[in-house]
């Protein structure tokens, strides 16, 4: 086996870039079909899966014990989400509900009910009080989280809503959607601040940076674009995956980016400089999600190929003490970032995602 072809069967991505690809720390089996989304517990201790079997798995994140397993919904589990104190978990389904449970009991604390197609997406405000989901009937909902009605419905999409978030400070929700567009909304007034057009196919997944500055997305069309969260410029393409980017998430500390892609790697980019610093290999299907661990220092991935992996990030190399004796290197060709304002791209020809 030529030498390239033995490192991809090793799950070893060739880079330009350095660090090398990472190995597994640890493989989660238990699903009996795809994995769509994984979640930290913000204090670390819990790490949940939700499946295509209908079912969120709650395991030990150290060990990959099973610690309880929630059952409940009728269809495809999509989205999956605990609550910034620990003591709940949301969850969204292709049932059209969305459910809140007890995450230390598992118990079924409410059931969200609305929605008129597929729940994709489903976040927690950052003061827990309430819930947004995100629907392939277009609309995003609302929730109070204290009783389960709903609080507001936002409109303007004119097809699925793949993800939603908030941000940091809790007065703007932003979604992405299967129209190609991210819209930006403010919660007080529940009308449409901007719209965000730069994407030629889906947005599966939106995320703000902790400070709220930049707002990330992800698209069938292979690209991550990093916007100006306080007027919606945009900063950067990045570019570098050869499939559809389903996921992405910023680290806690804000200086890392890491996206999850049907083919089958996902990466880590340094904010700094946009560049990619490390590639994650080793499941044999898509990946659907990616997050990181309250300590930045693992990386939880979930795959088509009904598992979850936790990857060990690697740290970024010191700079040279004493550039005086050190030899000058030149410097690795970085991958493609494409600045949108000076940049034509042609539309790939990944077909759209079918409503289900």
């Amino acid at each position: 086996m030529p030498v390239p072809m033995l490192f991809m069967a090793l799950g070893i991505a060739l880079l330009a870039v350095d660090p090398v690809a990472q190995m597994p720390r640890l493989t989660i089996k238990g699903h009996t079909k795809v994995v769509n989304a994984v979640d930290f517990s913000p204090n670390g201790k819990l790490l949940a899966s939700a499946s295509d079997d209908d079912t969120v798995r709650i395991v030990d994140p150290t060990t990959g014990h099973l610690q309880r397993t929630l059952k409940g919904h009728t269809d495809s589990v999509l989205a999956v989400v605990f609550s910034p104190d620990n003591a709940k978990i949301a969850t969204a389904s292709a049932d059209h509900t969305a459910k809140v449970w007890d995450a230390e009991s598992g118990k079924l604390l409410l059931t969200l009910t609305g929605h008129q197609d597929s729940i994709n997406s489903v976040k927690f405000s950052p003061d827990g009080e309430s819930i947004a989901t995100g629907s392939d009937d277009d609309t995003v909902k609302l929730w109070d989280v204290s009783t389960g009605k709903e609080k507001g419905e936002l409109k303007g999409h004119t097809d699925s809503v793949n993800s939603v978030a908030f941000s940091p400070d809790g007065k703007v929700l932003v979604s992405g959607s299967s129209d190609d567009t991210v819209r930006c909304w403010n919660l007080e007034t529940r009308k449409l601040i901007r719209k965000l057009k730069g994407h030629t196919d889906t947005v599966n997944s939106v995320a703000f940076s902790p400070d709220g500055s930049l707002l990330a997305s992800a698209g069938h069309d292979e690209t991550i674009r990093l916007w100006d969260a306080a007027d919606g410029s945009p900063d950067a393409t990045l570019g570098g995956h050869n499939g559809p980017v389903k996921a992405l998430a910023f680290s806690h500390d804000g200086t890392l980016l890491a996206t999850a892609s049907d083919d089958g790697a996902a990466k880590i980019w340094d904010l700094s400089d946009n560049a990619e610093a490390a590639a994650f290999q080793g499941h044999a299907d898509w990946l659907n999600d990616v997050v990181f661990s309250p300590d930045d220092t693992q990386l939880a991935t979930a795959s088509d190929d009904t598992t979850v992996k936790l990857w060990i990030i690697p740290e970024p190399k010191p700079a040279a003490a004493d550039k005086k004796n050190t030899p000058e290197k030149k410097a690795p060709e970085k991958p493609a970032v494409i600045d949108k304002k000076t940049t034509t791209e042609k539309k790939p020809t990944t077909e759209k995602k079918p409503k289900k």
